[in-house]
């Protein structure tokens, strides 16, 4: 359905149905009053500038008379704003364009909302980098509030098979929101980090507890890396760098700034250079 549609019997029911889905605003307005004129002018711009995020339905009451009668119409214009299928409010007369914005903002639906929704559109498309900005952003515009916007972020990440990044997010959601989804995607977790443990990296990470030298340091580090281990990674190496920079020649810094170069746009990576940075100056 258009977001601007002009109401008649014969559409009617269709426009209604829809009122439970989208944001709904019913306009009553006759081409006799000056006034209503304006404010339909004032609401077509406004639903062009937010764009299909509520229906603008226009009612000419001087030929729908029924529909009029119907919603006991006595002042032109009156504005219907309904949400969820229920009326919100109520506007009987013009009203200034502020006024206007403040009011029509209690059907709008939220920024955290908005960014949520097109997260959803990436996703069905696989395009799992660009979802988790989005995701991301609306987790903390709700004030990291919103469980569900979480778990998905969380999922996001498994479904990348990074499992540091997924365990990090859920390690912040409310004990009261941790039901049979939250243990789902901790069963994930657990078995990919299974999956990734190859005997070879088992075997290094029980010769570095044993023998602490940079070599099996960085040789451990790479399979941590290619088992999606990032920050364990990042931090086995950054051990060795607070005490010498240049700790195996310089080898083991330059490894950690090859992960660091590889991993692009990952969250983790502003915070490990700020670390070397520190180290730096």
């Amino acid at each position: 359905m258009e977001y601007i549609v002009n109401v008649n019997e014969a559409n009617f029911s269709e426009v209604w149905a829809a009122a439970s889905q989208v944001p709904m605003v019913f306009n009553f307005i006759s081409p006799r009053e000056m006034a209503s004129l304006e404010m339909d002018g004032l609401l077509r711009r406004l639903a062009d500038e937010h764009s299909g995020q509520f229906i603008l339905a226009t009612v000419n009451c001087d030929e729908q008379r029924e529909l009029a009668t119907q919603f006991r119409i006595q002042t032109i214009p009156t504005m219907y704003l309904f949400a969820d299928g229920q009326p919100i409010d109520m506007i009987q007369g013009a009203v200034s364009e502020p006024e206007l914005r403040v009011r029509l903002a209690n059907i709008l639906p939220k920024e955290e909302d908005l960014k949520f929704n097109q997260a959803l559109e990436l996703l069905q498309d696989q395009r799992y980098e660009e979802a988790l900005p989005l995701l991301k952003n609306a987790w903390e515009l709700s004030d990291k509030k919103n469980s569900d916007f979480a778990l998905l972020y969380a999922e996001t990440y498994i479904v990348m098979k990074k499992t540091e990044e997924a365990r990090e997010i859920l390690k912040q959601i409310p004990i009261q929101d941790r039901d049979s989804r939250w243990n789902g995607l901790q069963a994930q977790i657990e078995l990919l980090e299974q999956a990734s443990e190859s005997p070879e990296l088992q075997q290094l990470q029980k010769d570095y507890a044993t023998q602490k030298t940079p070599e099996i340091a960085m040789k451990l580090a790479n399979q941590l890396h290619q088992a999606h281990k990032n920050e364990e990674a990042l931090t086995l190496l950054f051990d060795w760098l607070k005490s010498d920079l240049n700790v195996a020649n310089g080898e083991l810094k330059a490894q950690f700034l090859a992960i660091l170069a590889a991993l692009g746009n990952d969250p983790i990576v502003p915070k490990f250079r700020r670390q070397l940075y520190s180290l730096l100056y």
